[in-house]
């Protein structure tokens, strides 16, 4: 039988030392650092608590003090920061862990620093939660750690998330900000369910931001432009601060700040009902437009008279002069509303001007950024006998006139043939239900017959994205619509869009070529090329543009996320970063897309703005690399919690249901 022989050790002995006695031995490993920024907290701590964990000395040597701490250097720091400022002297006892031994000394120097494991931020707002159990209050909590109070209350609320979440930041899993996220659900099963999907590894932000953020008003809110903190607290709106400091205060009483913004915008809309037009107040900007009205067609300029340019050109300048002037008014001010209805006026001008066969009808107005209030105008047909006898009598055959004013033929691709229709003696309500009717029937028949259905929708689109069409929904059977990406006058990326324009110019080429209609030449097309124009076509219609950086478009990034994920997207199969793309990046920005990279080169430093450019250009596309950022399904952490919600607060009409309940929102006249 083996003997087992074990290592007698040698405690070290307790002692108590006079602070003035100790000092720091050159021995301790961060002898050298002074201290840091932490210590004055640490030094609030052992005020309200004493020196919790014992430094470890060895007896002082020539020319030394008495006593010489190998470990216990902060510690040591905190109590000299109390001595200074006149809490303690220097014959405050501070107890003490000898070391006699060269071991045991060793061991002091070492051993504190290399193997005591970092506590968790997780464990600590569990033992703050635990204090709060003990019926421990916060200001003694606050004492007793020498930290501030607002941080114990935060940390408070922290303690409070399911156990889920604190399970989840301890296995990295959730970041401390998200977390806080958590802490201002107040469903403790919805942050169990939600947690419990980033323990699964398949946890997004913007669902736990959407859960938070949806439904707050805040002073960030369109409507608080006009409105203001002084109105809404006078109408006995309330405000709750956030405690984490991370959120824009939250309007509690978003009904008080509709009815304020609502008050507020009184003059415009007496000001747009005395100029003829029903006036609807919504809480969005619709895509529909109200029934009995008509959203205004694209301009094309070649389409106008010489009259109307001119009148176009007039109004334009106009509305420019009168923004310009409004840039000095203050939207808080009690004259600002009416101030604003110049600028309606100008902008009413500007939207009538194209017009022919219809003229302003309707307008809505909604929260928006900037002024506080935006309007949008909708036209409504002339009746033919008031028509102007030279528009009456112009084009009386016209196949493509419609009824939402007319900026010419609706398309240059597509020949419309006309219709023969027998409406002699038919009222206009008979003649509706009649159509409506037979709408439905082909509305069933079309959905029991897949294929039909995608020849459908692949021509709609090719019509909207492909061919030169106003896209209009009243000139096709189909109510779908689609806009091709553009920003502004910035061309085509050539590897990127620029190469799915040119498969869609040859596909037009090819429409054009065969002399059929739409829907007929889709159907001439084999299964997979039908499937191809249908993939490039809904590609060009992707928008996730944002242009401002406090308007993150949360619900769009969220499916282009998912869009990505399913196509499984990589920029850089087709691209690296251009000198084009790199030249809005500041020096430090393109400094750090060469450390994104691992790119080591002590060059980069010293080059100028347009050498470090083309110099991180070369480096991308040598390593077929692009940047992180630009991959939707995989954004860096910090863009993702810079997300800040901009919306909130219900609407008096929806715009998803103008068209149903729009008679009810409209003002009176």
């Amino acid at each position: 039988m083996t003997d087992i022989q074990t290592a007698s050790v040698t405690p070290m002995d307790e002692i108590t030392v006079r602070l003035g006695d100790l000092g720091l031995a050159p021995e301790n490993l961060r002898f050298q650092e002074p201290a840091d920024d932490g210590v004055p907290q640490l030094a609030e701590t052992v005020l309200a608590a004493g020196v919790l964990i014992p430094p470890i000395v060895r007896a002082g040597r020539k020319g030394e003090q008495p006593f010489m701490a190998l470990d216990g250097r902060r510690r040591r720091f905190a109590l000299l920061a109390l001595r200074d400022r006149g809490d303690i002297d220097d014959d405050y006892p501070v107890v003490c862990k000898l070391a006699v031994s060269k071991g045991q000394q060793a061991a002091a120097i070492v051993l504190p620093n290399a193997e005591v494991a970092p506590v968790h931020i997780a464990d600590i707002i569990g033992a703050i939660g635990k204090l709060r159990k003990a019926k421990m209050d916060t200001a003694g909590i606050a004492r007793a750690l020498g930290y501030a109070e607002l941080e114990v209350r935060r940390l408070e609320a922290l303690s409070a998330v399911h156990p889920s979440v604190l399970k989840a930041l301890r296995q990295g899993r959730l970041t401390l900000k998200q977390v806080r996220l958590f802490a201002r659900l107040p469903d403790k099963k919805q942050q169990a369910e939600i947690a419990q999907t980033a323990l699964d590894g398949h946890f997004h932000d913007y669902q736990l931001r959407n859960v938070v953020e949806g439904d707050r008003a805040t002073v960030q809110d369109d409507r608080f432009v006009l409105v203001g903190m002084d109105r809404y607290v006078a109408a006995g709106g309330r405000v709750s601060t956030d405690l984490f400091g991370e959120l824009p205060d939250s309007l509690l009483d978003p009904e008080i700040l509709q009815a304020a913004w609502r008050a507020r915008i009184e003059p415009i809309i007496e000001h747009l009902k005395a100029a003829g037009l029903a006036v609807y107040v919504g809480r969005d900007g619709g895509y529909r437009a109200p029934d009995g009205f008509f959203n205004l067609p694209y301009v094309y300029g070649r389409d106008l008279t010489e009259a109307q340019a001119e009148a176009l050109a007039a109004a334009r300048a106009e509305a420019a002069r009168v923004a310009g002037e409004l840039q000095e008014v203050d939207a808080l001010c009690e004259a600002a509303p009416a101030a604003l209805c110049a600028l309606f006026s100008a902008q009413m001008a500007v939207d009538a001007a194209p017009l022919s066969r219809s003229r302003l009808g309707a307008v809505l107005l909604t929260p928006a950024d900037g002024y506080g209030v935006s309007a949008t105008f909708y036209s409504v047909p002339i009746p033919a006998e008031e028509l102007p006898d030279e528009i009456e009598g112009e084009e009386e055959e016209d196949e493509d006139a419609s009824p939402s004013g007319g900026y010419g033929r609706a398309s240059n691709d597509v020949e419309v043939p006309r219709a023969d229709v027998e409406v002699e003696g038919s009222s206009h309500i008979f003649h509706e239900t009649r159509t409506d009717v037979a709408t439905r029937g082909l509305v069933r028949d079309l959905a029991d017959d897949p294929g039909a259905a995608l020849t459908v929708l692949v021509a709609q689109l090719f019509k909207n994205l492909a061919l030169h069409s106003s896209g209009s929904i009243e000139e096709s059977a189909a109510a779908i619509n689609a806009t091709g990406y553009r920003r502004g006058s910035t061309p085509s990326i050539p590897a990127l869009d620029g190469e799915v324009r040119a498969r869609l110019e040859a596909r037009r080429a090819a429409y054009k070529a065969s002399g059929l209609r739409p829907i007929p030449w889709v159907e001439t097309l084999a299964h997979g090329d039908k499937m191809a124009l249908m993939a490039e076509l809904t590609a060009i219609s992707l928008n996730v543009r944002e242009g401002r950086t406090t308007s993150l478009r949360h619900a769009a990034r969220a499916e282009a996320a998912e869009i990505a994920a399913l196509c499984g997207a990589d920029i850089s199969a087709h691209w690296t970063p251009d000198e084009a793309y790199l030249a809005v990046h500041s020096k430090k920005q393109l400094l750090g897309l060469l450390d994104e990279m691992e790119v080591e080169d002590d060059r980069a430093k010293t080059l100028k703005k347009d050498e470090l450019v083309t110099f991180v250009a070369e480096a991308a596309a040598e390593r077929q690399w692009a940047p992180v950022a630009l991959a939707w399904d995989r954004l860096p952490d910090e863009a993702v919690e810079d997300a800040e919600a901009e919306e909130d607060g219900d609407a008096e009409a929806s715009p998803a249901r103008q068209t149903s309940d729009a008679t009810a929102d409209q003002i009176a006249a």
